[in-house]
C-alpha cells in the first residue's frame, strides 16, 4: 500500500526549560530542520517541511494537511498538542519527533524518545488509536461552550492554580506567579460537588486531576497506569491532603517518577463534572487555564492515530 506524503512540522524554540530530559538526538546538527527532512527521505518517504513561527496556526495547519497528508512534529508537548488537536477526528496519522522539555504525550504514548528510533515507528507505518480528552465549560453540556482538547491531563483546584502560575511567570515574571501560588495555598478550601459517570461525591480536596496518560507538567506522575488508549480517564483525587502534601507529592513524582500515595483516591471514568458548591475554582487542560468551574471533562476514545 502506498504511503501519504508527509507535512513535517519543526518548532526550532523547542525543549530547554530547567529540568528538561535528555534530547532526542546527542548531536544536535540532526535535529536542524533539513537534516531532518534527509532523515526521512533516507526511508523513501515524501516529506514537505514547515518551520514554525510565533505567528503559525499548528492546529489549522495539522488541519489542513489532513486532507492528503500525515503530519510529524519536532517538537514539544505543546506543539504536538496542537498538532493532535487538529487530526482528531481524521485519516491521517500522526508522528513525534519528541524534542521537548518533558515529552510528556510522546512517553505517555509509549513513542520512542530517540531520533532513530522514532523515525524507524514513522518509516514502519504501524499506528494505535489514541483517546483525547476534552474540557467543556458547563454541567448541562451547552452547544455553543468553547472545547478544549487535552493529551496529557486536566485539573481543578491547586494543581490549575500551579500551571496558572507558571503561565503568569512565563508573561510577567517569577515574583508575581509565585503570589499567585502563595494565595492559593491560604485560601480556604472549597467544597466541590463531583460527578464522575453516574455518582455524585462531594469532597474538599484541594485538587483533581483527569488523566488521559501517564504524565503531565514537569513529567509528573499523577496516574502511573493510566492508558490512552483504554477508552476512559484516571480521576485522581486529592481528598485527604493539605495543599502542601498535595504540593510535595507533585515534587517527588516530578520527571516520571512513581510513587505509590495511598491518600489518592482513583476512579476510571468517561466524563467528569466538576462544581466549586460555592465561588469557583481555577480549572487547566494540559497545563493552560481554561477559566473556571463549573467544567466537564469527557473522553473521546480513538480519535487520534499515532505512529508507534
Amino acid at each position: 500500500m502506498s504511503r501519504r506524503a508527509i507535512l513535517l512540522l519543526v518548532n526550532p524554540a523547542a525543549g530547554g526549560k530547567v529540568g528538561s530530559g535528555p534530547d532526542l538526538a546527542k548531536d544536535p546538527a540532526k535535529l536542524e530542520p533539513e537534516a531532518l527532512v534527509r532523515t526521512l527521505r533516507e526511508r523513501e518517504l515524501e516529506v514537505e517541511l514547515r518551520t514554525l513561527t510565533e505567528d503559525d496556526d499548528v492546529e489549522a495547519l495539522a488541519r489542513q494537511a489532513a486532507a492528503d497528508r500525515d503530519v510529524v512534529v519536532a517538537g514539544g508537548d505543546g506543539t504536538v498538542a496542537l498538532a493532535a488537536a487538529g487530526l482528531a477526528g481524521t485519516d491521517a496519522i500522526l508522528g513525534i519527533l519528541a524534542r521537548g522539555s518533558f515529552n510528556n504525550v510522546a512517553h505517555g504514548f509509549n513513542v520512542p524518545l530517540s531520533l532513530d528510533a522514532a523515525v524507524e515507528v514513522i518509516a514502519r507505518g504501524t499506528w494505535t488509536a489514541m483517546d483525547m480528552g476534552v474540557a467543556r465549560h458547563g454541567v448541562d453540556g451547552a452547544d455553543d461552550a468553547e472545547e478544549h482538547p487535552f493529551f496529557e491531563a486536566a485539573g481543578v483546584g491547586l494543581d490549575a492554580a500551579g500551571f496558572g502560575a507558571v503561565e503568569l511567570s512565563e508573561r510577567r515574571g517569577w515574583w508575581r506567579g509565585l503570589r499567585v501560588v502563595l494565595r492559593a495555598l491560604r485560601q480556604r478550601r472549597r467544597a466541590m460537588r463531583l460527578t464522575i459517570d453516574d455518582r455524585s461525591y462531594h469532597t474538599r480536596a484541594p485538587a483533581v486531576t483527569v488523566c488521559n496518560g501517564p504524565y503531565l507538567g514537569m513529567g509528573f506522575t499523577v496516574a502511573a497506569d493510566a492508558d490512552p488508549t483504554d477508552g476512559q480517564l484516571d480521576v485522581a483525587l486529592f481528598s485527604h491532603m493539605s495543599r502542601w502534601e498535595v504540593l510535595a507529592h507533585f515534587a517527588r513524582v516530578a520527571r516520571g517518577v512513581r510513587r505509590r500515595e495511598p491518600r489518592i483516591t482513583r476512579r476510571l471514568a468517561r466524563e467528569v463534572t466538576v462544581e466549586a458548591v460555592n465561588g469557583v475554582l481555577p480549572a487547566h487542560a494540559d497545563g493552560r487555564s481554561i477559566g473556571t468551574t463549573p467544567v466537564t471533562f469527557t473522553v473521546r476514545p480513538g480519535a487520534l492515530r499515532v505512529f508507534r
